[in-house]
Order: C-alpha cells, then structure tokens, then sequence
C-alpha cells in the first residue's frame, strides 16, 4: 500500500488527499442536510394531517352527539329525543361531507399503508351510519347494539388522528401528538359517558350494566386527563382550567353525584335524560373548545418546526453548497500551488540531467518549500553553467595551448632546418674547400713529386758530375752553382708544399670543428626532442588535471 502511494504522482496523492475530506464533509453535510429535510417533510405531512385531524374530531364530535341522542331515544322506546335527533343526523353530515372533501384532496399513499388502511376501515364504517339510523329509527337496536356501531366508528376515526404520533420523531411535536390524542379520548369518555346517562336517566333507573359502565367511564376520562396534563403545555392546561368551568360543569357534577348514589337510593331524583343529555353537551361543547385549541396549537406547532426546518435545510444546503465550492476551489489552488511548482521544478531538473542550462527557473520568490527548492534548483543551474563555461574556457586554452605548442614546434622544426641548413651549407662549404685543398695537395705532392725527380736527376747528374769532376773543374764550378740554384728553388717548392701541407691540416680541423658542430645540432636536435617529449608529458598532466576539474 505505502509502495504504491510512493510510486503515485504527487498531484493524484494531493487530489485524494483532499478529495477524502470534502467527501467526508459532503456526506457529513448531505446527512444533515438529509435530516433537515426529512424533518421538513415530516413536519409538512404532520402539518397536512393535523389539519386533517380537527375536520375527523369534528365528526367524532357530532356523532358522539348523535350516539348520546340515539341512546336516549333507544331507551325511551322512542318518546325523547325525538325532536332532537334529526337536527343532531343533519349536524353529522354536514362534519361527514366536510370530512369526506377533506379526504379527496388528501394524498394517502404519502402516508404509509397503516394510515391509508385506517382510513378506509373508517369510510366503511360510515357507508353503514345510514343503516344504523334506520334500524334505530324502527327501535330494533338495543342502546348496546346501537353503540357497539357508534364507539368502533368514532374510534376509527380517533385512530386516523392518533396516527400523527408516529410520524415525526420531534419531541416536542410527540408530546403535542399525545396529549391532543389523551384529550381526544377523554372527550370520548365524555360523550359515551353522555350515552350511558342519558339511557340510565332516560329510563329512570341505572341498569346495573349501564352503571358500571358509566363509573367506568368516569374514571377513564380522569386517566386520559392526567396522561393530557403530562404531556401539554401549560397554556394548554391552564386554557382547560379556565374554560371547562362554570354552571353547566357543575350542573353535570351534581347529576353525576345523583347517578353514582342511585345504586343505593334507587332513584334519579327526576333527572330527565334530555335534561342529562343538554347539560353535558354543554359541557363537552366547552371540551370541544380546548380540543380546537390543542389542535390549533399543534398545528401552529408543526407549521413552525416545518418553517424552521425547511429554512434550516435551506441554509444548510446553501451554506454546505458554498462551502463545498470554497473547499474545492481552495483545493484546486492548493493543489495546483504544488503540482504546478513541482512539475516545473522537475522539467528543469530533467533539463539540467540532459545537460541544457539555458532554462528558467520560476518561483524562486516564494517562501515556501517548493520556494527552497527552485532556489537550490537555480543554484544547480548556475553551477552547471558555470561548469559548462570553465570547461568551454578549457577547452579554448588546450586549443590555445595546442597552437602554441604547434607554433612552437613549428618555429623549433624551422631552426633547426635553418641551423641544419646552415651546417649543410658549412660542411658542403668545407668539403668543397676540403676538396679544392686536397686538389692543391694533390697538385703540389705532384709538383713536389716532379721537384723530387729533377732533384735526384740532379743528384744522378751530380754523382755523374763528381765522377767528372777531375775531367771538368771547370764544369764542375758551374754545376755547383747550378746544383745551389736548383736546391734553393727545391727548398723554396719544400716550403710551399709545408704551407700547403699546414693549409690542409687546418682545413682538416675546419672540418673537425664543422664536425663537431654537426654534434652540437645532432645535440640541440635531442635536447629539443626531450623537450618537446617534457611539453607533450606536460600537457598530458594538465589535460588529464583539466578532465578532473570538469569532473567535479
């Protein structure tokens, strides 16, 4: 792994390494942002459904009403309520054709499968309320039969609001939820409770059945009452102090009290159960008012929290939105900041390995790393280039070195010819003169020769001139003086072949001193060899000294 994060180009490495945060601040932010809008959506639909809830409480109200009505003309085998009933069926449609609107325009299938099966168990449980009033009409329902139709029908319809409290997970929403539904029930109790007594009164006497029930059902409002109080808010339990109050409240507490004793005194103290029947409808009327209040509330409640939330969604997408864009472009300018630099900082590098200085080096003026870097790069540049003149430079010198060391051969090689030049033309000087002088020698040895021979013929002739001498004296005086004329002219010739004889020999020692000087050239010729051998040995050491330094 880290291998392979070595051997990725820095700008992919830089590119995840940021892309991991912004992914993590994207999903991070889609989450919440998910959430908000989940809220919102909760809320809308919560909204939708509690303005759907007054419109089904207003029916569950009205045919509690009817139930009550029904159960006192039941039980007075059709002589009270008969007056009343009609207006209170006229009431209950009218709630039910609101409903029944308020039901077209509802979207159900946004609500789940629970909620859209409630509402049509509820629907069917209406298409019979047409049967049911006919059968009470002709008293062939019982009051337990007639509100075993009644109560599963208002239940049903109480289950459709109750179904808000599943629909959003906000608390204060749930509380709100539950302590609409808690009193929604106790207003049932309420009505039921109508029923029972308005039979009991209605009849006279409270059946042991319809006693029970109706104690019962004291109790349980004072239970949904309290459940009420612990999850509403104090406005709310205060609006329900200050307005189920008053004479008719008190009216139906005292007949509550005569029904309770009735067990034991055996009578209703001519309680009347229409008479029952208004009290209490007053008074459920007034539970009526704190039901609308607590629906207001929570759908005031849930077009807040969805306000708020949908505003929250929005700021949050915009600000998650802009920040995501700021992340990004601060990203790409990091990461081109590094990339950029690096790429360029490498392509001279490699241009330098290549050996080509005449590069520029950019982004030297930044404080940073990759700053450094180009200023150490810039500084291999220079170094390179100023490697690369010394070696051009040295490379001009061996050039030099060469032309002169050429020239100086050149001039040595013209001297010596010149000096062998001149030795050749003195030794060809002294051989020719050696040669004229050998010539002379040889010219006066013949002459000498030639004296010689008419010397010993002079001898010869002298001996012959002695033998004589008795016969001539005479002669002999003269061939004296002619052998003295002739020795002197021999002498003389004797003394010019010695000059001639010491002119050879110094001739000889020209040509022993030409010679010589021949040996002193042969000489200079091999000192200059040596020391052309020493220059050619020295430029070798500073050639090879010259490839050192441009190692370096």
């Amino acid at each position: 792994m880290l291998a392979m994060i070595r051997n990725t180009k820095i700008g992919i490495r830089v590119a995840v390494a940021i892309a991991i945060p912004i992914l993590g601040l994207v999903a991070f932010s889609g989450l919440l942002v998910f959430e908000k809008y989940q809220e919102s959506d909760q809320m809308g639909r919560l909204q939708v459904l509690a303005g759907l809830a007054p419109v089904a409480s207003g029916l569950v109200h009205e045919l509690q009403k009817e139930r009550g009505a029904s159960a006192g003309f039941i039980s007075s085998r059709g002589v009270k309520f008969a007056d009343t009933l009609p207006a209170q069926r006229s009431a209950t449609d009218t709630s039910k054709a609101a409903l029944e609107a308020a039901l077209a325009d509802f979207d159900r299938n946004g609500y789940g499968a629970e909620l859209s099966a409630l509402l049509g168990a509820a629907e069917e449980a209406l298409m019979q309320l047409a049967d049911k009033r006919a059968a009470i009409d002709r008293l062939s329902l019982s009051v337990g039969q007639m509100a075993s139709y009644y109560t599963p029908t208002i239940q049903k319809l109480l289950a459709i609001v109750e179904r808000m409290s599943v629909l959003s997970q906000n608390a204060a929403v749930t509380n709100s939820v539950a302590a609409y539904t808690a009193f929604l029930q106790s207003k049932e109790r309420a009505g039921l409770e109508r029923a029972m007594g308005a039979a009991g009164f209605g009849s006279g006497a409270f059946q042991p059945a319809v006693y029970q029930k109706f104690l019962q059902l004291i109790a349980m409002q004072d239970s949904f009452l309290q459940v009420f109080r612990k999850h509403a808010s104090n406005d709310q339990s205060a609006f329900l102090e200050s307005t189920v109050t008053g004479a008719a409240v008190d009216e139906v507490a005292r007949m509550r009290k005569i029904a309770i004793d009735s067990i034991e005194t055996g009578s209703t103290q001519g309680v009347q159960g229409l008479q029952w029947f208004e009290t209490i409808t007053q008074k459920i009327d007034l539970l009526k008012n704190v039901e609308d209040k607590i629906a207001a509330d929570l759908i005031a409640l849930s077009a807040d929290i969805k306000g708020s939330a949908h505003q929250t969604f929005l700021t949050m997408g915009i600000v998650d939105a802009v920040l995501l864009s700021i992340t990004m472009a601060l990203g790409f300018v990091i990461a081109r900041g590094i990339t950029l630099p690096l790429g360029n900082v490498t392509g001279v590098i490699s241009s330098l390995a290549e050996g080509n200085t005449d590069v520029d080096v950019r982004y030297t003026e930044q404080r940073d790393e990759i700053g450094d870097i180009a200023r150490a790069v810039g500084v291999f540049r220079d170094n390179a280039a100023e490697m690369d003149r010394m070696r051009e430079e040295q490379a001009e010198n061996e050039k030099r070195s060469e032309a002169e060391k050429r020239a100086a051969m050149e001039q040595l090689a013209d001297s010596f010819e010149s000096s062998v030049k001149v030795v050749v033309n003195a030794v060809s000087s002294a051989s020719d003169q050696m040669q004229s002088s050998a010539k002379s020698v040889a010219d006066g040895a013949d002459q000498t020769k030639e004296q010689s021979s008419s010397v010993a013929a002079a001898s010869e002739q002298a001996t012959n001139n002695v033998q004589t001498v008795a016969s001539a004296a005479e002669e002999l005086s003269s061939s004296i003086g002619e052998i003295g004329r002739q020795v002197a002219q021999s002498s003389k010739i004797a003394t010019g072949a010695v000059e001639q004889t010491e002119r050879t020999n110094s001739q000889v020692r020209s040509l022993v001193d030409a010679a010589r000087n021949i040996g002193d050239v042969v000489n200079l010729i091999s000192d200059i060899a040596e020391q052309t051998n020493l220059l050619a040995l020295n430029a070798t050491i500073e050639a090879a000294r010259a490839g050192e330094a441009g190692k370096g």
